[in-house]
């Protein structure tokens, strides 16, 4: 157990070397959403729903997920990436490649079940059965640019995270903080369709494309964090609307139920959003404490309404739970 509850030397030398240009900590104040408290919540240890294997400690939390048949499975950046967790919190399994990914970033599951893991360090794209079989890899790992068909450049430029519509097709936003950020279209067999998207703040624009969601309207919701708001495309590319916040827009979640999530990275918070995306609530803060936020990275929520938030700073998984 020792042995996979460690970093390896060379996981640790390479995200060592990654960090200078992954972290993205704003040279400014951190902003506090304008909204009012969430009421019905209260942070608590995720001890209390989870039991970690003894001596444990989550390294760089990146994404948590929450499976049909209510098991949870946590990205982190150690040397075993991926970690299971059965509907009443006891600990199944740690698994995945070893020494393969360098910088794990989004986690997601598919309408199937399978699992679907972007690395931005390696710009590439993994889909695994439950069983944690690899069943295909899109991107060139190492390599990063623009895919282009034409020449047969089938890679990516920083793949964050990735969304499912009703169709079968999968759509990946890309560019974390020197990636150029795109969304790419590929349909059900993963056969590239289109791309849009190019750098700045304008329409058409994004600063980092760092997660993406799909509602049963096949909306897609483009959380652009550096320019504080989530973009709404159709499936062809075409822009819907844009929701503009007063601080980072970093994971979107949106529950069966309809209701939609949203973390603010490092400005500290998590808040629910109605229909037309204004903030009905948040909770949180910048800081180490109990409910306090280095990165709000990704998030989940469970049946009952507990909210899971990964942190990518601060090695955790923060529990909101629903009184």
């Amino acid at each position: 157990m020792n042995v996979l509850l460690k970093l390896t030397t060379l996981g640790v030398t390479a995200l060592c070397l990654s960090l200078p240009a992954m972290a993205q900590r704003p040279n400014r104040d951190l902003l506090p959403l304008p909204a009012y408290a969430l009421e019905g919540y209260e942070a608590v240890e995720v001890t209390e729903a989870l039991t970690l294997p003894a001596g444990f400690a989550f390294s760089r939390v990146s994404g948590v997920v929450i499976a049909d048949d209510g098991h949870m499975i946590i990205l982190h950046r150690g040397e075993d990436p991926l970690l299971e967790f059965d509907a009443s919190g006891n600990f199944v399994r740690a698994f995945g490649p070893r020494d393969t990914w360098t910088f794990a970033h989004g986690l997601r599951l598919d309408p199937d079940g399978n699992i679907w893991v972007t690395d931005i360090g390696t710009h590439t794209v993994v889909k695994m059965d439950r069983a944690g079989n690899t069943l295909l890899t899109l991107g060139t790992a190492g390599q990063n640019g623009l895919w282009d068909e034409s020449t047969g450049a089938h890679i990516f430029d920083q793949p964050n995270d990735i969304a499912f519509d009703s169709q079968g097709n999968f759509y990946i936003a890309q560019g974390h903080v020197r990636g150029e950020p795109r969304i790419l279209k590929f349909d059900a067999n993963a056969r590239f369709v289109s791309m849009w998207g190019t750098r700045g703040s304008g329409d058409g624009e994004l600063a980092v494309a760092h997660a993406i969601e799909i509602d049963g309207q096949d909306r897609l919701y483009v959380a652009d964090r550096e320019n504080m708001r989530v973009v709404i495309y159709d499936t062809d590319g075409n822009t819907l609307n844009e929701w503009h916040f007063d601080a980072m827009a970093c994971a979107v979640y949106l529950h069966d139920d309809g209701t939609m999530y949203m973390t603010t990275g490092f400005d500290g918070e998590w808040a629910i959003l109605d229909a037309d995306g204004k903030v009905v609530g948040s909770l949180g803060r910048p800081g180490d404490g109990l409910g306090e936020f280095g990165e709000g990275h990704y998030m989940t929520v469970d049946a009952r309404g507990d909210v899971y938030i990964a942190d990518a700073v601060s090695s955790k998984v923060h529990l909101f739970r629903k009184k």
